[in-house]
């Protein structure tokens, strides 16, 4: 079977189909890659731009193509030995009408198939309905305001609100046919007992005789016509719905079904079912067995109740063949679990180590100190988050939170105890929540496994620091997490399951969306996968997690950009390029506030905490050249940041009006000569040094232990924000052109047209070119860069930590690699070309059995050695080097 390398992430949504993917296939086998990497391809709500809305996964999105097309699509792939990653959803659905499971339940109720397939307490206050949080006022006022409305076509009865329409229950039919004078149907609804097919068949038998017959349809209307016009009425067919209407809100107290995060709209599956697994994975098992998928990557792994369950599952299911990686949020120092069958993550801890190796760690100190004056209330950040996820949990998670109360409350508790009476093991198991310092642990028995036990000590400790009134709640909470409390350890360990699917949801809301767009000492860290309290590690670091990597998890993906990421890969070297300039950089930031008070319309919007934020915006996203829309995309970008950090505005309640003084701020910076002068200067070096810095992070990305990932459009310049503004269409005309140009470098003018990318650096294409030439490398080298060694280089010398170099070795073929990463003093920012005195007594020492001889990959130069490598030597072309032993 072909193997999964390096992987190209395509976003196949309506805007980019089948029909456009089939037009870049030639030009992706050019530029090198080996796997192509899907986001969800299965049908979607309408206008879906990112698939994680999945209405159903039993067959292809028909805003973006067919089957038989992708069977085409693939035949040609197979031809280029490319093969095919699939991104796939197990945790959640689209909570929608157009969702065939949820009509199902909505018509047929428990004599539905797929009643108990969606994660839903039927059983909550004795409801029997699932709530529909998707009004915007609750129950009564819709009742009062008569904005609930009865009607009727083919697709049979639905209550309508606005432009939404919900499928109405088998025993709504007999109830309003109570109206008319038609006895057969009304018979055949009332005692109705059959199955979907059954079902469907009646209601268009239904249909097609009111269709047919002038005058029942006409007293159909009319009985329509009544119910509508009682409140009394369409609360009696309320009364006869699986569902209950509520206001969006309302979920932020009460809930009675798991969603994804926050989402309403995403429903969870209790894929922990065989039956519902076997459901849900249909269609993809046919794709794989047919060979038109050859890995899949898990969304979010963290909401399963059993992980490991599901993944050994899929692994039987699909054999031993499938490449299977898992999206996972690590910790700095957190592994994931060496025993699941899976080849690894779909690469965000690789994102932070190289981020933090690109990171001058010697000014942690100076930002930590100057952040603290700057925004004092912000700088201490663990504290920060952990007031963030209580915020959560109790204010947005409400409901969640009541639910695991009630779990808590049976039979877990002292008997004299009520949860619901007492508030106190309330907030005691808030804070002990909100302390885990991971996205979760994965409990299977007791006792627990060490590190379980370790991650769950550290949150008690935590907890009883923060909140020492809660002492003995907190204690006994702890001992029945460890399955010393409790009548039933199986109930005590359902109980610590079930909170482990929300702490990961709480760890995200709380840190990645809302702390990362608090605390902004550098904002290069508050990146999804990363953490905002480091700064920096030094090679020797890098090296052993790479060497960890190689050992754990060698085909893990190594991802830079994603479509979660919070700014683009090379926005993210700019800043660590500040990293490198703290004094400079904090003189300008109060230079600037100083000439910026000037213009100031409102003195204290923004905020100087948001102030800082955006200098920090400007120099990650300003584009080389000049774009039209940068003014828009900074303001949805800014409207999103303000929202998600809940000081002055929120999702659920946004000031518009503190919002709109923030964008005008931002205009009248961007339009203040005196502001722009001082500005554009330092953007442009800032911007030439983080072209630098952008290559060496490619190269690696490429070389290093793990499966390059390339997320699609950055093979050029990537100054993105969050999404949606990650998502915009990729201009593949340019890219293709680029790729072309350098089918006619030359060795004889190789060296000039290597000057020509340097110096119009701004393009993006030298960037192309470092991801081009490094592919077509690695293909050729594939089981090298898979199975090789990877052997750390010594680099000695006054300015060696500056520097990073390491050897992939297999079979006596040898690849090295050298990178400068703290490079303001090293290269001039408007040539990329080397400053060579502080290059001059730096050395590579060689391992004594490497080859002598040397080709580098980007320059055709050729190098002989003698046991050492002079950097003096190899920077003059080209500011990264890639070297292959010549044969």
């Amino acid at each position: 079977m072909q193997r999964v390398d390096s992987t190209y992430r395509l976003q196949l949504s309506p805007q980019f189909t089948f029909k456009d993917m089939v037009k870049i296939l030639e030009y992706l086998e050019e530029l090198g890659v080996a796997t192509i990497y899907s986001a969800p391809l299965f049908q979607a709500r309408e206008g879906s731009t990112h698939g994680y809305d999945v209405l159903h996964p039993f067959g292809i999105n028909t805003e973006i193509g067919d089957l038989k097309q992708f069977r085409a699509i693939n035949a040609r792939l197979k031809e280029k030995q490319i093969t095919w990653l699939q991104d796939i959803v197990p945790n959640h659905m689209a909570f929608d009408p157009e969702n065939p499971w949820i009509r199902d339940i909505f018509e047929l109720g428990p004599k539905s198939r797929y009643y108990n397939y969606f994660d839903i307490d039927w059983e909550y206050k004795g409801l029997k309905k699932v709530m529909l949080p998707f009004f915007g006022n609750t129950l009564e006022e819709l009742l009062e305001k008569s904005e609930l409305k009865l009607k009727f076509d083919k697709d049979g009865f639905s209550l309508n609100y606005y432009e939404s329409k919900y499928p109405l229950s088998a025993r709504t039919y007999a109830q309003v046919l109570l109206g008319i004078k038609e006895e057969t149907f009304s018979v055949k609804f009332a005692g109705f007992s059959g199955n979907t097919s059954d079902w469907n068949e009646l209601k268009n038998s239904f249909y097609q005789k009111i269709e047919k017959d002038s005058q029942l349809k006409m007293e159909l209307s009319a009985a329509i016509e009544k119910i509508n016009h009682s409140v009394e009425e369409i609360q009696k067919i309320l009364d006869l719905q699986f569902f209950l209407p509520t206001h969006w809100k309302h979920t932020e107290q009460e809930i009675n079904y798991r969603r994804f995060f926050t989402i309403n709209g995403l429903i969870c599956i209790r894929m922990e079912d065989p039956e519902v697994f076997e459901a849900y994975h249909t269609f993809i098992k046919e794709l794989c067995e047919d060979g038109l998928i050859n890995g899949l990557r898990i969304d979010h792994i963290d909401g399963l109740f059993d992980p490991e369950g599901y993944l050994n599952q899929l692994r039987q299911m699909l054999g031993s063949d499938i490449f299977i990686i898992v999206e996972k949020i690590l910790e700095a120092d957190e592994k994931l679990p060496s025993h699941w069958p899976v080849a690894g993550t779909s690469g965000y801890e690789f994102l932070s180590k190289l981020n933090h190796l690109f990171t001058d760690a010697n000014n942690e100190k100076a930002f930590t100190e100057a952040y603290t004056e700057i925004s004092p209330e912000n700088a201490d950040y663990e504290g920060l988050v952990y007031r963030k996820k209580l915020f959560i949990l109790k204010e947005r998670m409400g409901g969640e939170l009541h639910n695991l109360c009630s779990l808590l409350n049976q039979n877990l508790l002292p008997e004299s105890v009520n949860i619901h009476k007492d508030d106190t093991w309330k907030e005691a198991l808030s804070v002990y929540l909100a302390a885990v310092p991971v996205y979760r642990i994965y409990p299977q028995e007791f006792p627990l496994k060490p590190n379980e036990i370790g991650i769950l000590h550290q949150a008690y400790k935590t907890a009883l620091k923060e909140f020492p009134e809660f002492k003995e709640e907190l204690k006994h909470l702890n001992l029945l997490f460890m399955g010393e409390a409790g009548k039933d350890t199986s109930e005590t360990l359902y109980f610590l399951q079930r909170c482990q699917q929300f702490s990961g949801p709480l760890a995200a809301k709380g840190v990645e969306d809302t702390s990362f767009y608090i605390y902004n000492r550098l904002v290069v860290h508050n990146e999804v996968g990363d953490s905002p309290e480091n700064f920096g590690i030094t090679g020797a670091e890098f090296h052993q997690n790479m060497m960890d990597r190689k050992k754990e998890f060698p085909l893990s993906l190594n991802a830079t950009a994603t479509h979660d990421t919070k700014r683009g890969e090379d926005s993210r070297m700019r800043l660590d390029v500040l990293s490198e300039l703290s004094q400079e950089w904090f003189l300008n930031f109060n230079r600037w506030k100083e000439i910026n008070s000037e213009i100031r319309e409102n003195k204290e919007i923004p905020d100087v905490n948001e102030e800082y934020f955006i200098y920090q915006t400007l120099f990650a996203g300003m584009p080389f050249q000049e774009e039209s829309d940068f003014f828009s995309r900074i303001c949805e970008f800014l409207q999103k940041v303000l929202r998600e950090a809940k000081v002055h505005s929120n999702w659920a309640e946004p000031d518009e009006e503190y919002e709109n003084s923030v964008f005008k701020f931002v205009k009248d910076i961007l339009e203040h000569k005196k502001f722009r002068e001082s500005l554009d200067p330092f953007i442009e070096r800032i911007a030439g040094l983080g072209v630098i810095k952008s290559l060496g992070q490619t190269l690696i990305k490429i070389t290093a232990p793990g499966i390059p990932d390339i997320y699609q459009g950055t093979e050029l310049w990537d100054l993105s924000f969050v999404d949606p503004d990650n998502r915009r269409p990729v201009d593949y005309n340019l890219r293709m052109k680029f790729l072309e140009d350098f089918k006619g470098f030359g060795k004889n003018t190789l060296s000039q047209d290597l000057e020509l990318l340097k110096s119009n650096y701004t393009s993006g294409q030298i960037k192309m070119y470092v991801l081009n030439k490094s592919l077509l490398q690695r293909k050729k080298d594939k089981d090298l860069f898979q199975r090789g060694e990877y052997i750390p280089l010594l680099v000695s010398g006054e300015h060696s930590e500056k520097f990073i170099s390491y050897a992939r070795v297999l079979n006596g073929e040898w690849r090295i690699i050298i990178v400068p990463l703290i490079i303001a003093e090293l290269f001039n920012p408007k040539n990329l070309s080397p400053n060579k005195e502080q290059f001059k007594d730096v050395f590579i020492d060689l391992p004594e059995n490497a080859p002598s001889e040397w080709d580098s990959i980007f320059t055709d130069e050729t190098m002989i050695t003698e046991g050492k490598l002079a950097l003096k030597d190899l920077f003059d072309d080209f500011p990264v080097v890639f070297m292959k032993n010549k044969n």
